[in-house]
């Protein structure tokens, strides 16, 4: 029986990815294992191996495949091939070595077809992850407390403060939904500089005033999803090296997925800034690991007929 305290932690319990499997499953998890990017508690480094902990929580093959949603009433992920491809093997200090070990690592498995989910690390992961998707025009899709759109951090262009600026330099990402801002910390001149490049803003006041509401009613084509677990509440989510107070909770981010994939191709995601250090009880990693699963139910199930 696959119990949660026996064998190899990956996760969910599911079986490595191996490159030779054929067929090609539909999903692989990555994790990038790095927090030099981080600008005030470091830690998330260990958050891959601290998700994949939690997530055990949810074995896959516990009973067949899959789960069951009481809340749908219907199976979920019952047809998912799922796998765990490991880290990519970080140097610390290198963060040039590290972008290209990133978006190589990701790059073998979109070649593949294989949809990927990383693990990270800091926010600033994601400027490493997107240039894999240069051959596929996709809208950027953030849920995230803080803007992260700091041009320069006391000159570093690359801490987790930017990596939604370096993002928009990209020729490939056609737009930036920026979801859940309520940080006070980001500067009136980051937000102008946002609306100039035609970032769309949505607060979490707009989001639990205006629940189940469509924010990309006018986009089409392809996205890629990055989500900070500061995105919600520290009371869900205390385990995270920026907290903002007045957060989201699991079903606020549950809906905003819902309609997201209605909307749009999802190609890929990540989840990042758990930080295990700060958060004994581990309810983090068990709300980052099940959000995790929320988001390939909405990609891979078939779709909740509306209301």
């Amino acid at each position: 029986m696959t119990l949660p305290f026996t064998g190899i932690a990956t996760f969910a319990k599911v079986p490595r990815y191996d490159p030779a499997e054929a067929p090609t499953p539909h999903v692989a998890i990555l994790g990038i294992p790095t927090d030099e990017g981080a600008t005030q508690h470091p830690g998330a480094r260990y958050g891959p191996r601290a998700i994949r902990e939690a997530s055990t929580q949810f074995p896959y093959y516990k009973r067949g495949r899959g789960y069951y949603d009481p809340e749908r009433d219907r199976p979920m992920l019952a047809e998912l091939e799922l796998r765990d491809a490991g880290d990519v093997e970080v140097v610390p200090t290198l963060f040039e070595e590290n972008a290209k070990r990133i978006a190589e690592a990701v790059a073998g498995l979109l070649s593949r077809g294989v949809f990927p989910v990383c693990l990270g690390g800091d926010h600033s992961v994601t400027a490493a992850i997107l240039p894999a998707f240069s051959d596929t025009p996709i809208h950027l899709v953030q849920i995230d407390a803080h803007m992260d759109f700091v041009d320069r951090l006391s000159g570093a262009p690359g801490t987790h403060a930017s990596p939604m600026r370096r993002a928009r330099e990209l020729a490939h990402v056609r737009s930036l939904t920026q979801v859940g801002i309520r940080s006070i910390v980001s500067s009136a001149e980051d937000y102008a500089a946002a609306r100039e490049q035609g970032n769309r803003i949505v607060t979490t006041e707009d989001v639990l005033e205006r629940p189940g509401h469509d924010w990309w009613a006018d986009l089409t084509g392809d996205a890629y999803l990055t989500l900070d677990i500061d995105a919600f509440d520290p009371a869900a989510a205390p385990g995270t090296g920026f907290a903002e107070p007045g957060g989201l909770q699991f079903r606020d981010v549950a809906r905003l997925l819902t309609t997201l994939a209605r909307r749009l191709r999802l190609r890929g995601m990540d989840l990042v800034e758990v930080n295990p250090y700060l958060d004994a009880s581990r309810r983090t990693a068990l709300l980052a690991a099940r959000t995790i699963l929320e988001v390939l139910s909405c990609v891979f199930d078939p779709p909740i007929p509306h209301p």
